[in-house]
């Protein structure tokens, strides 16, 4: 099944370094420092409308990173992320893979996958004594939906330029393996930088930023297999979204303000429920992800081998 991501890699015409590395990373740095900018921006603004109106909901909600302001700024992100790329290749979308081709079939498998991920890992968190949880009564359903489309919208741009792009023309220069393990380490330094400015880290961070890396590790060996965006994308948004809104953990700095379940974390079982950082940063979440590369890795090995012994005959 890697034959997908093989003809998206054969597609594109660019051969030289500049077009396969340099303009690649320069527009993974423009659009991170944007972001930062561009959150900057959507934080003072509803603080200033916040104080005027003497709705200090506005501004609990920005913090959380899921309110208005905060779908704005993503999707924003979006179509600067879409045109960048295409400034920066000559060549179509669809030819790297940004395709409908059985989407809704995919995004469906990829959103099972992800909220069954979620589901496993709270129900393990709470039967170890982890976390305490109680069901909220003052849900707020428009936020619910804000929020979902806050994740897909995440998902999606980061399919995009991660995958569909870095991936691509990386691979097209240095070969997949060497492509997944550079895109890993950046965007685990990326995070490393904002989380704790290259401070020491507590164990939780550590074993936060190994997630991170391990993920982008994981989805790149996941897309490379089976050459999908709507996958990812389906398996990123859900799995986010059941984690902030239905279970109540955070992401990192984002969180929802009336999740279905109020969840309390156990302070001392840090190490397993991530603590601060939400579900992500604990030692579960590891277990999944190594568990979901080596199921890849054999998955790759196998057709590999399939193919090796279809030549030979």
């Amino acid at each position: 099944m890697t034959d997908k991501f093989k003809n998206y890699v054969d597609n594109v015409q660019e051969n030289d370094i500049k077009s396969l590395i340099i303009s690649p990373l320069i527009v993974l740095v423009i659009t991170q420092i944007l972001s930062i900018f561009l959150e900057m921006a959507s934080f003072f603004i509803t603080m200033f409308t916040s104080r005027i109106m003497y709705n200090p909901t506005d501004y609990d909600t920005l913090i959380s990173g899921t309110s208005f302001p905060s779908l704005v700024v993503y999707t924003l992100l979006l179509f600067v992320i879409i045109f960048l790329v295409k400034q920066n290749s000559n060549i179509k979308f669809s030819e790297i893979g940004v395709n409908g081709e059985k989407g809704i079939e995919y995004f469906c498998y990829g959103s099972l996958i992800g909220a069954f991920i979620v589901m496993i890992i709270f129900y393990l968190l709470y039967f170890s004594n982890s976390i305490l949880f109680e069901i909220n009564k003052n849900i707020v359903y428009t936020d619910i939906f804000r929020i979902f489309l806050i994740f897909f919208i995440i998902a999606l741009a980061d399919q995009i330029l991660v995958r569909n792009y870095l991936l691509t023309f990386f691979t097209k220069m240095m070969g997949i393996k060497n492509s997944i393990i550079l895109i890993s380490t950046m965007l685990f330094l990326i995070c490393f930088s904002v989380t704790k400015w290259f401070k020491i880290p507590d164990i939780e961070t550590v074993i936060y930023l190994i997630n991170i890396f391990l993920s982008y590790t994981l989805f790149s060996l996941i897309y490379y297999f089976y050459g999908n965006m709507w996958l990812l994308v389906g398996l990123s948004a859900f799995n986010n979204f059941f984690q902030t809104v239905v279970f109540g953990s955070r992401l990192d700095t984002v969180y929802a303000i009336n999740p279905l379940i109020k969840l309390e974390i156990i302070k001392k079982a840090g190490i397993l429920n991530g603590g601060n950082y939400g579900f992500e940063a604990g030692i579960i979440y590891t277990t999944f992800y190594l568990a979901g590369i080596l199921f890849m890795l054999y998955k790759i090995s196998s057709e590999k081998q399939v193919e090796k012994d279809i030549w030979l005959n």
